[in-house]
């Protein structure tokens, strides 16, 4: 029996390379169906719709009906040619999701970062509550690197500094944040030195920070 796809939704971080990829994909397909509707929802902002659809995995395209009612999923990323085809096959109805999935539940995560004590890096223990079943350690890691500032420790990295982008491609990556703050190369220097001893548990080795200067 055939099926009727109406629209797209890309769920993924907002900070996710992957996501990026998936969205230039979908936006491929997107310029051949043009009668699809498409949304692209942040796990890390907007719970509520990520647990409702009880995503799993960064990035999921979901595949829906008329009702909303989902047809197919697609967990991680695919190319062009591949999601073509199987977008085809769920208009066939010959691809269907598969029975329920269980429901996300909140889990409590915990990450070390380094920060500066004393003029060294050492070793900080964090915790973080994730309201979803998605995880992606080595985004949130940075994430709790940025944010985390504890008494009796020094973090460079300016208070309003966000995660605007991060590429990862083996033993290096690229970084990109976001402050209002200009920033020194000393200081850079440091929050890279920070990075490297934090990012080394994934086999990090070589990272390049940028940043975007917000006016």
């Amino acid at each position: 029996m055939s099926q009727s796809v109406k629209k797209l939704i890309l769920f993924t971080l907002s900070a996710c390379p992957m996501g990026r990829s998936m969205n230039t994909v979908i936006g491929e397909l997107l310029a051949c169906k043009k009668e699809l509707a498409y949304e692209v929802v942040y796990v890390d902002v907007d719970h509520e719709t990520t647990n409702r659809y009880r995503i799993k995995m960064n990035p999921t395209t979901l595949f829906l009906d008329d009702s909303g009612v989902e047809l197919y999923r697609i967990e991680g990323f695919k190319e062009t040619e591949e999601v073509w085809n199987l977008s085809r096959q769920i208009e066939e109805g010959s691809l269907r999701s598969e029975a329920p999935r269980e429901e996300n539940r909140e889990t409590t995560e915990n990450y070390t970062i380094y920060l500066f004590q004393n003029g060294n890096a050492v070793p900080v223990e964090t915790t973080v509550i994730n309201k979803t079943s998605v995880k992606a350690p080595r985004i949130t890691t940075i994430q709790q690197l940025l944010r985390t500032r504890p008494e009796g420790f020094d973090n460079p990295f300016p208070a309003d500094t966000s995660l605007e982008r991060v590429s990862f491609h083996h033993d290096s990556c690229v970084v990109t944040l976001r402050s209002t703050n200009e920033v020194s190369m000393e200081e850079t220097d440091r929050m890279k030195t920070l990075l490297n001893r934090t990012l080394a548990a994934y086999g990090i080795t070589d990272i390049k920070l940028e940043w975007t200067i917000s006016r």
